[in-house]
């Protein structure tokens, strides 16, 4: 719906954008190029003035297609930090005029806190780093992370927008499945679709981040909102999710990363036992499934799963196996070792891969000698930023969760508790189920849980405003 105040934007738009046809259709091509580009960007800026929304949603869709890292590699300029820089500056202009970003948020304060804590203590690393450029670079890259989850906090504003948000990221993701169901059932791995969809050289399902174990954890970061959404849906919207949920779990299955394996039995397990009534119908039907499910894995997916069993006696296992748990081994133990080195602000942010061999030499039991990252999100923040990193990042955390569970008591003694309250759980879970799959990887790919972080703390904030308001509402019942 158009504003009375949003004609003023518009009028500029019209105006600007006449001014930069004018220049396209006439002058040399370099002049035509640029007023080309120069009228695209006016466009999302006014559009994003009138809609703001629309930047969380052009930020998340960029993001999860990862469509900056291929416009890069492919020799043309990345998107995200101008895309950032207009969605942001869209904000601030929109907010001197009408009052877009929400000054009070007692709520989230917590967690912006040790949100900015944890940027401080990254930064503080750069004081004992070896490569001080690789730890700029990471200091960089998470104050460009911090923006974007106060784009998404700022342009999300109702509760609506908010499930927009979440049904594009669905949307998105299962699109992107398709791109791999067929690789799988052409065998055409060549195909990447324009660096959307890649497939590793152990034919692992990649997704566009080329990274399967990565593409695995960004899965069941989706998959519990599919979850809930099948849960509270009726019998049409049960199908849709159904096909859903089997699309990515056909896509998890093929990257064939065993820590995305044991987050699925994770969410599987919160859900059945703590964010559902106990259901023992529903039990009862899940593992029998799973039973008779058994006989029909393909050999390739059983295999994997057997590689889960690391400790048992068999010997068989053990062999196929010792080589990756001595390296991962190795990492953990190199990891703790830099910490104990560097227990204050670490050896520096983006500087493990860089120390490994060092402290892997001393260690004595790993055989590879190229650098190797921590495969731990946990160890290698303790070895990188030290206990001012973990301590922050921890802090951010328990604020975190501790914020969704507040609002979700508060939310019972309102009329929007039944819905929002399905949403609360998905978040928890799946932010639950991304840091568990982050014990066996590390950070490279970390944007995928800061924009999980800002919906949540979006959330947060938009639930206690519709919660004020109803309170609000009912005082001035009460006086009438």
């Amino acid at each position: 719906m158009v504003l009375k105040k949003d004609y003023p934007y518009i009028l500029i738009a019209v105006v600007t954008s006449a001014l930069a046809a004018t220049a396209v259709f006439d002058p040399g091509d370099s002049l035509g190029t640029f007023a080309l580009i120069g009228l695209i960007g006016i466009g999302v800026v006014m559009t994003i003035i009138i809609n703001p929304s629309l930047g969380a949603n052009v930020l998340i869709i960029a993001i999860f297609s990862n469509i900056s890292a291929y416009l890069t590699d492919n020799g043309m300029p990345g998107i995200i930090k101008p895309l950032v820089a207009v969605v942001f500056g869209s904000i601030v202009v929109r907010n001197y005029y009408i009052g877009q970003i929400p000054m009070n948020r007692p709520k989230t304060r917590r967690i912006e806190i040790f949100l900015i804590l944890y940027l401080i203590a990254v930064s503080a690393s750069y004081l004992t780093a070896t490569d001080k450029d690789l730890t700029m670079e990471r200091i960089v890259d998470l104050v460009k992370d911090i923006v974007i989850m106060y784009c998404i906090l700022f342009c999300l504003r109702s509760f609506k927008e908010w499930k927009n948000a979440i049904t594009i990221i669905i949307a998105l993701i299962v699109g992107l499945c398709l791109f791999g169901v067929y690789q799988m059932a052409t065998g055409d791995f060549e195909q990447d679709f324009f660096g959307l969809s890649y497939v590793d050289v152990d034919d692992r399902l990649s997704g566009p981040i080329n990274e399967p174990n990565m593409w695995g954890q960004v899965i069941v970061f989706v998959l519990p909102f599919v979850i809930f959404g099948f849960l509270r849906s009726d019998v049409k919207g049960k199908f849709v999710y159904a096909i859903v949920f089997a699309l990515l779990i056909f896509e998890l299955l093929n990257t064939y990363s065993r820590g995305g394996y044991l987050a699925f039995f994770v969410i599987i397990f919160l859900i059945m036992f703590f964010f559902t009534r106990i259901n023992f119908l529903l039990i009862g039907t899940v593992v029998g499934l799973l039973i008779l499910a058994l006989p029909f894995v393909p050999p390739a997916y059983a295999e994997r799963f057997q590689t889960l069993t690391i400790f048992t006696s068999n010997p068989q296992t053990g062999i196929y196996e010792e080589g990756s748990f001595r390296g991962r081994t190795s990492e953990i133990m190199a990891g703790f070792e830099m910490f104990s080195d560097h227990p204050i602000v670490g050896i520096g942010a983006a500087n493990y891969a860089l120390n490994y061999q060092k402290y892997a030499q001393i260690i004595g039991i790993e055989t590879r000698t190229e650098q190797r990252e921590a495969h731990s999100l946990y160890v290698e923040i303790m070895a990188e930023t030290g206990i001012l990193g973990i301590i922050s990042f921890s802090g951010f955390l328990l604020a975190l969760f501790r914020g969704l569970s507040n609002i979700k008591s508060n939310l019972m003694r309102t009329r929007y508790y039944a819905e929002a309250s399905t949403y609360i759980s998905a978040v928890q879970v799946s932010l639950i189920s991304y840091l568990f799959a982050s014990l066996f990887l590390h950070g490279a790919f970390l944007r995928f849980f800061w924009i999980l972080s800002a919906l949540a703390m979006a959330l947060i904030q938009i639930l206690h405003e519709l919660i004020n308001e109803q309170g609000d509402s009912n005082k001035r019942e009460a006086l009438v």
